[in-house]
């Protein structure tokens, strides 16, 4: 790769997947993982100085965006000061930047999958950050790309799949929301698509822009469980079926700031950049295999 990339965030599950199929072609990314202290808004300054990058990913705050969703002010606070920091050192030293983004800036009242020219109206405070982010990007930084991902899975003890299977292993029963709705992408798909992404930059194509992706089939957050279900009997680790009761998906407060239809397409990406879709069901087993791990 002729460009010089940084990785920020290269200890998150994300950036790790992304590593590795770069070094299987071949392609050097260079990593910074997250410091003891956080991510503190001079040290944007101080990695453009230093690195003299032409490219940043910036998957800093992937965990808190996509594994914990945290609404905690203060966490917000940091994310904010030290994202608009970098969009301002990237737009003053005519870097590059790609910024992951989600579902989440929209309020899930539309029946369909989300385009990007959909109206952004995030409900809860992690959405609206997204959002504001977003549009400073777009607004100061010409040289940009925007991806948004709908549910992004991984392996990491925290996030909802690894929830998912403890609490599958602790209970018979589980009250699930009733029509939650988005694409499930494996974390191994997303850094597919990111570095498809870095190639095609890499070429000098100037393909700017806030671009969508999932892993095809979208599905209801119930039957993704039923799937998790059938792939744990059939590795012996469930004894059987649990019983799912749905409840409405306003009444669950763990899901208070997540849009009920969370789905994406990913037409534009097609289109623009030729990635096409792939399906979650061929990934998920991998990603269970690394919960045991």
């Amino acid at each position: 790769m002729r460009m010089r990339v940084l990785l920020l965030g290269g200890e998150n599950p994300l950036a790790q997947a992304l590593l590795a199929q770069a070094a299987g072609e071949f392609i050097q990314l260079e990593a910074v993982e997250r410091p003891a202290q956080g991510w503190l808004p001079e040290m944007a300054d101080q990695l453009l100085a230093g690195a003299k990058p032409d490219l940043i990913l910036n998957l800093a705050f992937y965990r808190e965006q996509f594994q914990l969703g945290l609404e905690d002010a203060q966490l917000l606070q940091a994310q904010q000061e030290f994202t608009e920091r970098l969009i301002q050192g990237c737009a003053a030293n005519a870097t590059t930047l790609v910024m992951l983004s989600s579902a989440r800036v929209f309020d899930g009242s539309k029946a369909s999958a989300y385009i990007e020219k959909d109206e952004e109206k995030p409900v809860g405070a992690l959405g609206c950050l997204q959002a504001e982010l977003e549009r400073s990007l777009r607004t100061q930084c010409p040289r940009h790309v925007i991806l948004r991902f709908s549910w992004l899975l991984d392996y990491s003890p925290e996030g909802p799949l690894a929830q998912l299977v403890g609490e599958l292993k602790r209970s018979p029963s589980l009250e699930l929301a009733e029509e939650w709705r988005g694409n499930p992408t494996p974390v191994t798909d997303a850094a597919r698509v990111i570095l498809s992404v870095l190639k095609q930059l890499d070429c000098a194509a100037p393909l700017y822009g806030t671009y969508h992706y999932g892993s095809s089939e979208s599905a209801t957050w119930i039957s993704f469980v039923q799937y998790v279900i059938q792939e744990l009997i059939g590795r012996g680790e469930l004894a059987g079926d649990a019983a799912i009761q749905p409840v409405p998906f306003d009444s669950l407060s763990a899901l208070a700031g997540q849009p009920q239809n969370a789905v994406l397409l990913g037409r534009k990406l097609l289109l623009v950049f030729g990635i096409k879709p792939r399906s979650w069901r061929s990934m998920v087993p991998a990603l269970l295999d690394e919960l045991q791990s």
